[in-house]
């Protein structure tokens, strides 16, 4: 198995955090936790099964959450200073950010809750771990809406920046051959 690409939850909590704020946006803990968890199943998607965060996702009431950072990010944002992304992981969680950001908690909520992987671990009980292999298998797939793409469309993002230097996540684009007329 592949080492995570980040070294602990807390590397991509203070990363949402971060982009968050600097997008003049305040971070709801729970929409962090759904964030997380997007972000777990494409990259793992994406990845043939490579875990983002080196931690596992549990399903409970209010959705799938990582409990060491659901815990710790509750009350308030600890001082944690965050080891930084290289290029490609930095501009996965933008792309994730991009599609999943704009989005408020309760939404998010709603979707992951027709997730199958989420929705079958929170079906044996509350508190049951959400399989990873379960996630890459759904998130591979993808019903490749608007809501839930499927990880194809995270692929060949690079991160650059815009004319007021605000970070943005971008792809090459393909021309889809239609004709207006």
């Amino acid at each position: 198995m592949l080492a995570p690409a980040s070294e602990s939850v807390f590397d991509v909590a203070e990363w949402f955090l971060d982009t968050a704020l600097n997008d003049g946006e305040y971070l709801q803990p729970m929409k962090m936790q759904y964030l997380m968890f997007l972000a777990q199943g494409y990259y793992a998607a994406l990845t043939k099964g490579q875990r983002l965060i080196p931690s596992v996702f549990i399903a409970t009431a209010r959705g799938p959450i990582e409990p060491n950072s659901y815990k710790l990010y509750a009350a308030t944002r600890p001082p944690i200073t965050r080891t930084p992304f290289d290029r490609t992981v930095s501009a996965f969680l933008q792309t994730v950010w991009r599609k999943y950001g704009a989005y408020s908690a309760d939404y998010l909520a709603r979707l992951i809750s027709a997730h199958a992987p989420y929705a079958e671990a929170f079906a044996e009980g509350e508190n049951t771990e959400i399989s990873l292999e379960k996630m890459t298998i759904f998130y591979t797939q993808g019903k490749n809406t608007t809501a839930t793409p499927s990880a194809r469309s995270f692929e060949g993002t690079r991160v650059m920046r815009s004319q007021t230097g605000k970070t943005v996540a971008v792809k090459k684009w393909i021309p889809t051959g239609k004709k207006s007329g």
